[in-house]
């Protein structure tokens, strides 16, 4: 199974109607809603989507909105579903080009970092979405462990390859280095979006380097330290305006 149909599989089909046959004109309305949605649900975390706010902001009726999805929770899951295919897009299918073993890691690490670079303004899903929906049972939930648990064996995978290659030391417990590498992510994401600190790029890109040093097998060439393509986004002084993602239960969860 490629990575792209492994991660594509990851969510649920989301219902588009009884015969399961949309139109093409339909399908690029649909296409628009998502693409709403996901920079909605960016900025102000998925409990923020609405039937009723999404139909104001595309300038449509309620009654339009709800006919691609059906629900609150179909629109969520598709917003969900959209991210990662994204995700393959961005970080796992350019990496997969490259040759099995430490430059298919490399370049994972690399196209990831990149993309949190962007998301510190934009918003991650993955990170803010795994903090709505931790204590909240549900198809949401389910959804988000099976993102970022799919996400965690790929990294996992590719760890694997790289000391099967020879790369990485014999001894390397491809667990613990994935276990450490999402950690240092996570607070490279904290640093730059919530502290707003300027070195928070060259950091993250300094500690996955010598992650990958003191994991490098005897006797094989010296790590060549290669930046993620183009420069970070700069980080603002001051946070842009969002919604904290842990909204009040009492929301309205249907309109």
């Amino acid at each position: 199974m490629s990575v792209t149909t492994f991660l594509q599989s990851l969510i649920p089909a989301v219902r588009v109607g009884e015969s399961g046959v949309r139109n093409r004109k339909g399908d690029v309305t649909r296409a628009a809603i998502v693409e709403s949605a996901l920079a909605m649900a960016r900025r102000e975390g998925l409990e923020s989507l609405t039937i009723g706010a999404l139909a104001d902001q595309m300038k449509m009726s309620k009654s339009g909105v709800f006919a691609h999805f059906g629900s609150r929770e179909d629109l969520q899951l598709a917003v969900l579903k959209d991210y990662a295919l994204r995700f393959v897009d961005e970080v796992l299918r350019p990496a997969v080009r490259r040759p099995r073993g430490l430059p298919r890691l490399q370049a994972l690490l690399a196209n990831w970092l990149k993309l949190l670079a962007r998301e510190v303004e934009q918003g991650c899903l993955m990170i803010g979405g795994a903090s709505e929906y931790d204590d909240r049972p549900g198809p949401l939930q389910d959804a988000m462990v099976a993102i970022i648990g799919g996400w965690s064996a790929e990294l996992i995978r590719a760890i694997d390859a790289a000391r099967e290659n020879g790369d990485l030391r014999d001894d390397i417990d491809a667990r613990q280095l994935a276990f450490e590498i999402y950690g240092l992510m996570l607070a490279f994401h904290q640093s730059a979006r919530l502290l707003r600190a300027g070195d928070s790029f060259r950091r993250a890109h300094t500690a996955l380097a010598r992650l990958l040093r003191d994991a490098a097998a005897p006797g094989s060439p010296p790590l060549k330290s290669k930046r993620a393509a183009g420069r970070p986004p700069p980080v603002s002084p001051t946070r842009p305006p969002r919604v904290h993602v842990r909204r009040a239960v009492s929301r309205t969860r249907g309109t």
